[in-house]
């Protein structure tokens, strides 16, 4: 029988924060994971899709999505989360801090992303440079491998956690297959799960779900826990609007590395490989050098379920399909300013890649993130009250630094 002092369920950016604050601590941690341990320069290889109505891109691997997140760190929903009664803004701070994020160089930005912040100025928007995690002294110039795997151990991701945890003493359980949660008189006891085909048991008083919002209703509900688990699922929806913009070369840049502030998003230079696809399916021939794009991303409305049985719901709304169309056209005149012929302009299909919402903050947490299962805690994008229409990484391991804090073993 094996015995720790907290279990987690998951490794990506509340996993790993976790981990490594607890071990500082002495703790003795046990990490599940249900994805394999991988090179991070291959982290294209997790990739895994969920049609749900919105596309959800995710990674399942030690890590998780950090491994091919932009290195963008803004803290998001740090008001509405204080006004729940959790007070993030000393861990942000931290956690800037200990990360050293700030926008990357001047040298970093080519023609496409200057381009876009000088016309967005004119045209009266918020502009803001994107702070990133991303070391600029091992960062390649034209790389384009943020959401494929760093192939220079530039960007942060939640591995650089992981290893101080696993150097001072946690344990890491990769392809882990399904996890009960054991309960006993309102208390939990550790958990089950299985590996290699074999059913195992852990024992702690304190349990971590930090499987995001797909996974951890499904850990909840193994625990016996019903109310509010699995709804008011959230995806920022986004999409890619195109022009063709003739020696751009925003395909020889880091993407994201200026945004506009709209009310429910961002608008961001972002080269997507799909809009070279759309041009070839429409019959045109354009080089990867003349395509411009500007993502568009939104907060959209809570309508996602997760239900018992796993199937994963993700509708648009009328609402999401009006504030994408607005934002697009927005984007679309940046584009004919930029020189693009309106005819040549086009959008991607919608996909989401932040879920959360699924445990929230006053529905299935309390201030403090546990359930009502007494030892039961939830640490990720699960908790977030609503959509950020940004993105949440930061916010998320402040939540698990603050957990990580304030436990009481």
């Amino acid at each position: 029988m094996e015995k720790f002092d907290v279990i987690i369920i998951g490794s990506g950016a509340g996993g790993s924060i976790l981990a490594k604050e607890l071990a500082r601590k002495g703790k003795n941690v046990l990490i599940l994971e249900k994805g394999s341990t991988i090179n991070e320069a291959e982290a294209f290889k997790a990739y895994d899709f969920v049609f749900a109505g919105v596309d959800i891109w995710r990674i399942i691997a030690v890590g998780g999505t950090t491994l091919v997140s932009f290195g963008n760190t803004v803290p998001v929903l740090v008001d509405e989360i204080k006004s729940l009664g959790l007070d993030l803004r000393d861990k942000i701070n931290d956690l800037i801090k200990e990360l050293k994020a700030k926008p990357l160089p001047e040298k970093f930005r080519g023609k496409g992303t200057r381009r876009f912040i000088e016309i967005a100025k004119e045209l009266k928007y918020n502009v803001y440079l994107m702070p990133k995690s991303i070391d600029p002294e091992k960062c390649i110039v034209h790389c384009k491998h943020c959401t494929a795997g760093c192939i220079t151990g530039a960007k942060w991701s939640a591995l650089k956690e992981l290893n101080t945890a696993l150097s001072l003493g946690a344990k890491l359980v990769d392809e882990v297959g399904k996890v009960k949660i054991i309960t006993s008189g309102g208390k939990v006891k550790g958990v089950k799960y299985i590996k290699n085909g074999v059913e195992k048991e852990a024992y702690s008083s304190v349990v971590v779900s930090c499987a995001g919002a797909l996974g951890t209703p499904e850990i909840l509900f193994s625990a016996g826990l019903e109310e509010g688990i699995g709804e008011n699922l959230f995806v920022d929806i986004f999409v890619t609007v195109g022009g063709i913009v003739e020696n751009i070369e925003l395909n020889r840049e880091i993407d994201m590395q200026a945004y506009v502030k709209l009310e429910n998003g961002i608008l961001t230079p972002f080269y997507s490989v799909f809009l070279r696809q759309r041009y070839i399916c429409k019959g045109i021939s354009v080089r990867p050098k003349d395509i411009m794009g500007i993502m568009v991303k939104i907060a959209d409305t809570l309508s996602g379920t997760v239900s018992k049985e796993g199937k994963i719901s993700k509708p648009l709304t009328a609402k999401d399909i009006a504030i994408l169309e607005e934002y697009s056209e927005k984007a679309a005149e940046i584009l004919e300013i930029m020189g693009a012929n309106p005819k040549s302009i086009i959008i991607t299909h919608p996909r989401g890649v932040h879920p959360g919402g699924t445990a929230a903050i006053g529905k299935v947490v309390d201030k403090n993130l546990e359930t009502k299962i007494e030892g039961l805690y939830v640490a990720d994008a699960s908790v977030l009250p609503k959509a950020p229409g940004a993105p949440p990484i930061l916010t998320i391991m402040a939540i698990a630094k603050h957990l990580a804090k304030n436990l009481n073993f």
